[in-house]
């Protein structure tokens, strides 16, 4: 029996109560945490670690995890909003409701804290294999399990409502594209969804190497939302004389890929007056999606070594007067 929207009130205001009682509750308990606690637990190994899974990471982990369950309890509001649009209680059918959720979750998402997630169940399986791909494309490995905890948060059994599946959410039409070019029995399993994956993303980098190493953050938006309308936004950059090569530029025009925006496509492509690769309402999730992977990416780096070679800055030299 679905709920209703009074039932989902009433739950709220419940389940409100008692997290305010049990803030109350862990406030009283971790006064004693001080800041420089605060920043010693929050701290994540350092690059190369090998004791990642020591006892004392653990306890550091376990104290990380405790201050953000005590620091989103505070943030009861937003807990709150959370909880009335909860996608699994509230099927919300609206554009706004829609990015509603997806602001408020934000929020809490990224507070100040980052959540490894199943990363090391991940690399203990599949290391070997993401590294020896990354090696083969010239992609940092980090910035694939970045890739992996946005798409899926490690789950190999996870499926989209659009019908994306696996670690890396290949849609169904691109995994049978997939599935020829690199003759699998199929791209669901965790083996094949991880090797189709990382070679659709390194094809869409190699599509950007003209923007040097921007590549990887227009692969990024082209792997969400697809190649065409990444072609599409540097196009409508262009136009406005704005470097089409640097990511930062680009995304500021993603909104101009909008359908009510029919009379800046009307200038930008006078004979069809529509984007080639069509309009897109939704132009705030390949927008953000590339800010959190980068987000997750440059945690991540503070964890891993990186599987490439650093080039390090040549030195000038000092000319002898």
């Amino acid at each position: 029996m679905p709920f209703k929207r009074e039932h989902i009130i009433k739950y709220s205001i419940i389940i409100l109560i008692l997290l305010l009682v049990i803030t109350a509750i862990f406030n009283s308990l971790s006064d004693s945490v001080d800041e420089k606690v605060y920043e010693e637990v929050t701290a994540l190994s350092p690059v190369g670690s090998n004791e990642i899974r020591d006892d004392k990471f653990l306890q550091r982990n376990s104290d990380e995890q405790f201050l953000k369950f005590r620091s989103s309890l505070r943030n009861w509001q937003e807990l709150f909003d959370i909880i009335a649009y909860n996608q699994n209680l509230f099927i919300y059918d609206t554009l706004k409701n829609r990015e509603k959720f997806e602001d408020i979750k934000a929020r809490i998402e990224r507070k100040k804290f980052f959540a490894p997630g199943s990363v090391t169940e991940l690399i203990e399986k599949y290391g070997e294999l993401i590294i020896r791909h990354c090696n083969e494309y010239k992609i940092d490995w980090r910035l694939i399990i970045s890739i992996i905890h946005q798409e899926s948060y490690f789950n190999p059994e996870a499926v989209s409502r659009a019908g994306a599946y696996g670690f890396m959410q290949i849609m169904p039409g691109t995994g049978l594209g997939l599935q020829r070019d690199l003759n699998l029995e199929d791209t669901k399993s965790p083996v094949n969804n991880l090797t189709a994956g990382m070679y659709y993303y390194a094809t869409l980098a190699g599509a950007f190497e003209f923007t040097g190493d921007e590549k990887y953050k227009f692969a990024l938006a082209a792997y969400n939302a697809g190649l065409s309308r990444v072609v599409d936004a540097m196009t409508i950059a262009n136009f406005y004389k704005k470097d089409y090569t640097k990511w930062d530029n680009v995304k500021q025009y993603y909104p101009y890929l909008a359908s009510d925006k029919d009379s800046v496509h009307k200038l930008v492509w006078p004979k069809s007056g529509r984007p080639p690769g069509g309009t897109l309402n939704n132009w705030m999730e390949p927008y953000k999606y590339v800010e959190y992977i980068m987000y997750y990416y440059d945690n991540y780096k503070k964890i891993y070594k990186s599987n490439l070679e650093e080039v390090k800055p040549k030195k000038k030299k000092s000319k002898k007067k």
